[in-house]
């Protein structure tokens, strides 16, 4: 019987299991049973507030909060702001994998601060620390080759060009493509292991873009 269920959410569920250790995910044979019992309890965190949410669902919650943290830091943004900005970006052209690196981290609270609203950058490093000690985040990259991974220098320049031209659609929608751009890097990077494809139904489409040109071709 055919279930009307996203790839992603399976996807999602199956690294939750592997991480209690119900199931293997082996390359090239498949997902495996291997225990109908947890094979270990996880400890309660009281600093671990979104230790149980999973990694896609994490990066759509990133992705719909710093995209407008970064329309808004583009009315407010500052020349100071801009030249640290620069500096951070200056600092990890020099690392060789960039991506989840400090300085990834440091320029997305620097685009929060830009808004001039230290509680916005908190909510951005609480995100993203909860994000690199979440268990089902770590199982993820542990079926990700890091030699494969795209940096993302490129996606953060376009980021701060939008905000040196102080244009807050631009600077939605580069924070939006950014974050857009890793999901599929994660998809693609993981559907091997997983034996199927990925479900782009859920993440492929942008809504900001359609949103706005919808938007636009009313007036």
């Amino acid at each position: 019987m055919k279930k009307n269920v996203s790839r992603t959410v399976v996807r999602e569920a199956i690294i939750m299991l592997e991480v209690e250790g119900y199931v293997e995910v082996r390359k090239g044979s498949g997902i495996h049973v291997v225990s109908n019992q947890p094979r270990h309890q996880q400890a309660a965190d009281n600093n671990m507030e979104f230790a149980n949410y999973g990694p896609f669902e994490l990066l759509q919650a990133r992705q719909l909060i710093e995209s407008n943290i970064a329309e808004f830091a583009a009315t407010q943004v500052t020349k100071q702001d801009i030249m640290k900005l620069m500096a951070i970006q200056e600092q990890a052209r020099g690392e060789q994998c960039f991506r989840d690196s400090e300085w990834d981290l440091q320029f997305h609270i620097q685009v929060a601060l830009a808004t001039q609203n230290s509680a916005l950058a908190a909510i951005v490093e609480k995100m993203w620390t909860q994000r690199s000690h979440n268990p089902y985040w770590k199982k993820l990259h542990e079926h990700i080759d890091a030699r494969t991974v795209d940096n993302w220098c490129d996606d953060h320049d376009q980021i701060l060009k939008a905000l040196i031209r102080k244009d807050p659609h631009a600077a939605k929608l580069a924070m939006w493509q950014h974050l857009e751009n890793t999901k599929i890097m994660l998809f693609n990077e993981t559907s091997d292991d997983f034996e199927f494809n990925a479900d782009r139904y859920l993440f492929a489409e942008n809504p900001v873009v359609h949103l706005d040109t919808a938007t636009s071709g009313s007036k």
